[in-house]
């Protein structure tokens, strides 16, 4: 039982960072200003036009965000700054992450009980 417990424990400190808990949070400054107080991976750009585009490394050029429009691409995207409406920034969200956390163990945790009750191990 200890045993199983202990795999539950490691399987959801491994998994739990990687179950993708992320947030996004709408930042009340303007794009320059986001990007030039501190550099981001990638953001969430609305625009009249495009609702949801994510922005990865992204930059200010002029007068226009570049970026790619995924990890991999080598293409380059390019918004004009006037156009955009909204930006948002990544984060983790510690709830969502305690949450799959204690599914994970309460999980393996039931596992042991039946497995226990059937007597078996």
């Amino acid at each position: 039982m200890r045993r199983q417990l202990a795999l539950g424990i490691l399987a959801a400190g491994l998994v739990t960072p990687a179950t993708g808990c992320v947030a996004w949070h709408p930042q009340s400054v303007g794009t320059q200003a986001l990007l030039a107080a501190k550099p981001q991976d990638v953001i969430r750009v609305k625009t009249a036009y495009e609702p949801n585009m994510m922005v990865y490394r992204p930059k200010i050029v002029a007068d226009t965000l570049t970026g790619h429009p995924s990890e991999t691409a080598i293409q380059r995207l390019a918004i004009p700054v006037r156009d955009i409406t909204e930006v948002s920034t990544r984060y983790r969200h510690i709830g969502k992450s305690l949450l799959a956390g204690i599914a994970i163990v309460s999980g393996v945790l039931l596992y042991s009980l039946l497995q226990s009750l059937n007597g078996t191990t």
